[in-house]
């Protein structure tokens, strides 16, 4: 299944790779980060050893394919108000200039971060995670994806950076390709990866690679049989207009963001539409229209 480019294309989102997301509901993009930017992700990481939040439900998938001997993941949390320098290749993220065209293409102008971000991390023998996604053949206000008058249009896009390999057969990451697009609802065979195995894609990648996924696109993750550990940084973005996460959202930035430029400050706004400030393809400066269309 052909799914990637040279990096040399992705200046914009090409032709091809519209096709390629249009047809499956997700997108490889190579080569994203650049080696030096994996590398500061990587190393504060490991200077945050204590900073690690919830890990998966131990034994809940006993019995069934995705279950693993060693029955946890792992994920960090709180990256962007660590101390510097370890908290800025994360802040340089939220904004990266090398993902805004693709954004800009998929949801339009004006976008959001919506959840916290998030870094996952897979130990060898760590269990998989359920397969879910929309799939179930009615408009999800929230997770839609659809095509009209020469523009795609998507709700809740997931995009993971990826800060090391993943081979042919490590398990991690896999989706059913066109599942964005599915009209009836998702079998339970499917979520436990019990049947059909055939229509599942497993993704490889390498680090600085970039998977971008529509949520309504079925994923999971395969058990985590890699020799090292698996690690991604997980950014979900939504329309402007749009809130997802559950919980109380701050209609203030606080005071931390000020650290920020002004580029990241407006992917943290809450979710409104007039004078909304709007990324501009540099990934620094901002344009406000008065008044904006959805």
């Amino acid at each position: 299944m052909a799914m990637f480019g040279d990096p040399e294309d992705f200046v914009v989102m090409s032709e091809r790779e519209k096709y390629l997301y249009d047809l499956q509901g997700f997108l490889v993009v190579r080569k994203l980060l650049s080696t030096d930017e994996v590398r500061a992700l990587n190393d504060a990481l490991d200077a945050h050893p204590d900073r690690t939040g919830d890990h998966g439900p131990g034994g809940a998938l006993d019995g069934t394919p995705l279950a693993g001997p060693d029955t946890q993941y792992v994920h960090y949390e709180g990256m962007l108000t660590w101390d510097q320098p370890w908290c800025q290749p994360f802040r340089d993220l939220l904004a990266h200039p090398k993902l805004i065209p693709y954004l800009n293409t998929m949801m339009g102008r004006g976008w959001k971060l919506d959840h916290n971000i998030d870094v996952l991390t897979s130990k060898p023998g760590a269990q998989g995670t359920p397969f879910h996604g929309n799939s179930t053949g009615m408009f999800a206000g929230s997770t839609y994806y659809m095509y009209d008058d020469g523009r795609m249009r998507s709700g809740l896009i997931v995009c993971q950076f990826y800060l090391t390999d993943v081979n042919p057969d490590d398990g991690g990451l896999t989706v059913i390709p066109g599942s964005h697009k599915a009209n009836f609802p998702m079998p339970g065979y499917v979520r436990h990866y019990e049947d059909h195995q055939e229509i599942f894609h497993h993704v490889t990648v390498k680090a600085g690679d970039l998977v971008i996924f529509n949520e309504a696109t079925t994923h999971g993750a395969l058990p985590w049989r890699g020799k090292g550990e698996r690690r991604c940084v997980l950014h979900r973005y939504i329309p402007k207009y749009m809130h997802y996460e559950g919980g109380v959202y701050e209609t203030r930035l606080p005071e931390w963001t000020k650290e920020l430029t002004e580029a990241q400050r407006a992917v943290l706004e809450p979710p409104y539409i007039y004078n909304r400030p709007l990324i501009e393809d540099d990934g620094e400066s901002i344009a406000r229209p008065r008044r904006e269309g959805i």
